[in-house]
């Protein structure tokens, strides 16, 4: 499979660079050096950024959207894995030359920035504070994907619902009276399902019983939750 075409590139400027988590507390001439090298690439919703087993020559960055990070199992399903938000570094893999293990697709419409990996390498090389920034992004990130495992293993579909949504609200929630609203727009429950790895069917018999519990509403497309209920129903 090929990389789907950004459908525009140009060089970014002084406050792109101030949106990027990780290019925070770095030195001035770091600054300089990136907005040099660095290039902004706009894609549309579903456009493919790369694809699992690419070899990437470039370090991607989210300024602005949402981008799925998902693997394809043998059966051609997908297993979403995060969904990244405005901010983030999106291949964690560059420092050496291996394929990548998943796919970056567009959430929704996004702009993102990118810069050739091995000028990012030599960037890094002379600030530490990038490094360690870097540094712990990935810390972080590895953290989300020890969670998702515990929750993947020996539990109830219902009690995994329950976790991930507890887990979009505090990237996603925007507060509605007693409700959290997961401002999200393509959550849907067969989007769910892929987050979990499950079938659309065996996600809406668990929707189904966290509705009833009074713990989740749905109205139109929209999902509404109650975290601190959720996350009570998790654990017990």
């Amino acid at each position: 499979w090929k990389t789907m075409v950004a459908k525009s590139e140009k060089i970014m400027d002084s406050l792109d660079i101030k949106s990027i988590n990780v290019f925070t507390n770095i030195k001035k001439d770091t600054i300089e050096k990136l907005l040099k090298t660095g290039c902004i690439l706009k894609l549309n919703k579903k456009q493919v950024l790369f694809y699992e087993r690419d070899i990437l020559e470039n370090v991607y960055f989210l300024l602005s959207g949402k981008a799925s990070i998902y693997k394809m199992n043998e059966f051609g399903e997908r297993k979403v894995i995060f969904i990244l938000n405005e901010g983030e570094i999106i291949n964690e893999v560059f420092l050496s030359d291996v394929t990548s293990t998943v796919t970056c697709e567009a959430f929704e419409k996004s702009t993102i920035i990118k810069f050739n990996k091995k000028d990012f390498i030599d960037i890094m090389e002379n600030d530490f504070n990038l490094v360690k920034n870097i540094i712990k992004v990935l810390e972080h990130r590895d953290r989300r994907l020890c969670r998702q495992l515990k929750n993947s293993t020996y539990i109830k579909i219902e009690k995994k619902l329950a976790a991930k949504l507890y887990r979009l609200n505090r990237e996603f929630g925007v507060k509605k009276g007693q409700w959290y609203f997961l401002d999200v727009p393509g959550v849907t429950v067969t989007y769910l399902a892929d987050m979990l790895g499950c079938k659309r069917e065996t996600l809406s018999r668990a929707m189904k019983i966290l509705q009833n519990d009074n713990l989740v509403k749905i109205e139109g497309k929209k999902i509404y939750i109650k975290p601190d209920e959720l996350s009570l129903f998790f654990k017990n």
